[in-house]
């Protein structure tokens, strides 16, 4: 990083939104919000979900308000998607005028429903859609981003609070066991997993483009994203690390100081490293070209950025943890999840 990137960092800081000091996320925020324009709107619900010797699902929940709506009322778009660790990755994505956001028994919790196809909660999901009948509710313990007060923080901490940059984004849970059945009118599945929940909203637009990887196992939770700060050529990164022995938060870092990244969407991979006191993380995320998929969101047609998103959900991740100089442990996740938007992502898949 150039020091006229610093600079750009510490303008940031004293330019910034300071009256979002206060405005930490918290876990109620996991709830449905009130939109703050009637004119661009965007919630998201992320949920991600491992199931050993199975395979991954993701369900993508989403409300969204564009300009052109003469009511300026939510609708709902939901993306599905199921990868078997032997095969070939199927995904949905749906349209619904009507999604109901408040359940009377609860006002003050969670809540999503499109009559006819999914109900979810603080406590379980249901969908019955034509190839995607699945249920998945929580069977243990969450484990929080954060060891605080407010395990609801943004991953990005009090950065995040000082800065007006980004979506309003937190991490529910970093990984959760859970009970969860599945049938596409072939194959029907039902047994345990882990998922991960993450949630943002935003009225404006919020990204420049990303990488973003994940997984879940017996042995290890991890999430890591890097991408820019707004305008700038500032990226930053975050992540975090459970195994059994290490459990590890990495603060907000920059490329070209204490994390150096190389990445080819083309190719898909993406190398990181991460360096903090007594400890280097090496991420290695590699996925076969063919095996992703694009995304179109609603609301980065809302935003008119016409930004492109690319999904594995077979990547091959590898981390090798040192402390103070010596390898400690190493674990490859056979099954995970690599994404590239934006100008990180490849421009040749989407030609």
């Amino acid at each position: 990083m150039s020091y006229r990137n610093i600079f750009q960092v510490f303008v940031l800081f004293l330019f910034g939104s300071f009256s979002s000091l206060l405005s930490a996320t918290t876990l109620e925020d996991l709830r449905a919000h009130t939109p703050t324009s009637d004119k661009t709107w965007a919630e998201q619900w992320f949920y991600n979900i491992a199931v050993p010797d199975v395979g991954y699902f993701k369900v993508s929940l989403q409300t969204y308000i564009a300009p052109d709506f003469e009511v300026p009322k939510p609708k709902a778009y939901i993306h599905l998607a199921f990868s078997p660790i032997n095969g070939s990755t199927v995904k949905y994505d749906i349209f619904h005028d009507e999604v109901i956001l408040v359940d009377p028994n609860n006002p003050d919790k969670f809540y999503y429903e499109v009559p006819g196809l999914i109900v979810a909660d603080e406590n379980h999901i249901d969908i019955n859609y034509d190839y995607f009948d699945f249920t998945m509710r929580w069977n243990g313990d969450h484990h929080y981003y954060w060891h605080s007060n407010n395990p609801g923080r943004s991953p990005l901490g009090i950065l995040k609070e000082i800065i007006n940059f980004g979506p309003e984004w937190f991490v529910y849970t970093m990984g959760t066991p859970i009970q969860y059945s599945f049938s596409n009118g072939n194959v029907a599945l039902m047994g345990l997993g882990f998922a991960q929940l993450d949630k943002g909203w935003f009225d404006k637009e919020s990204s420049s483009g990303i990488v973003y990887t994940m997984g879940l196992s017996e042995e290890l939770y991890f999430m890591f994203t890097g991408g820019k700060v707004n305008d700038t050529n500032i990226e930053m990164w975050i992540g975090r690390y459970i195994s059994s022995d290490y459990d590890l938060i990495f603060y907000p870092a920059f490329n070209g100081l204490s994390v150096k990244r190389e990445s080819n969407a083309c190719e898909g991979y993406a190398n990181v490293e991460f360096n903090k006191i007594n400890y280097k993380l090496v991420v290695e995320a590699k996925a076969d070209p063919d095996s992703f998929y694009s995304q179109d969101f609603p609301s980065d047609v809302i935003f008119g950025r016409g930004q492109v998103y690319m999904k594995s959900m077979q990547a091959n991740v590898t981390f090798s943890l040192y402390k103070k100089g010596n390898l400690v442990e190493k674990i490859t996740m056979p099954q995970g999840l690599l994404e590239f938007s934006g100008p990180l992502a490849c421009e040749d898949f989407f030609n």
